[in-house]
């Protein structure tokens, strides 16, 4: 019976671990981006939108409006980004939201779900969605500690963090391997 040389044994176990780990990252980076079934698309909103609160930066008298919504629905809805769900502003052009405006609606009350780039003091922006308009100006109250504002980004922050870990492990299981040889 031929002797194998326990080095290799040892290798061979940690690449299947290392490549078991990156399976489950990416099934894991998958299961948590995917987002659940929409119930159904809307053409109207049932219930409100609203602008409550700004966060105002006084050194270039510059506003970010905060919108959020109250739904009385008993099931979650979209109604897609376009021309009845867009942000105006009073100099005719397009705002950016930080990229998105909701287009998901779940039941209930939800203060903060997106906010405004940096406008100018003297613009007015509306958010008209699904017949209905909600409108922020500088003039509003400003945001208090209890408004917590929406997180940026596209919700892939997930599956960067698992494929970096996967990148780590990989980079380490060759590190024991050259370390072997």
């Amino acid at each position: 019976m031929p002797l194998v040389n326990p080095f290799r044994r040892r290798r061979a176990g940690l690449l299947a671990a290392g490549a078991a780990a990156l399976v489950v990252a990416i099934v894991a980076a998958v299961a948590l981006t995917a987002s659940p079934a929409v119930a159904a698309v809307w053409d109207t909103l049932p219930g409100t939108p609203t602008c409550n609160c700004v966060v105002k930066n006084g050194k270039d008298n510059t506003y970010r409006a905060v919108f959020g919504y109250t739904s009385t629905a008993s099931v979650t809805g979209t109604i897609p980004a376009g021309p009845n769900n867009r942000l105006d502003v009073t100099d005719g052009s397009t705002p950016s939201a930080g990229g998105l405006v909701t287009t998901e609606f779940e039941p209930g009350a939800h203060p903060a779900t997106f906010a405004t780039d940096w406008i100018s003091k003297d613009t007015t922006v509306v958010w008209r969605v699904g017949g209905k308009t909600a409108s922020g100006y500088w003039n509003q109250s400003s945001c208090g500690s209890d408004v917590m504002l929406p997180a940026g980004g596209n919700g892939a922050g997930p599956l960067v963090a698992l494929l970096l870990a996967g990148v780590v492990a990989l980079f380490v299981l060759w590190r024991k391997r050259r370390k072997a040889a």
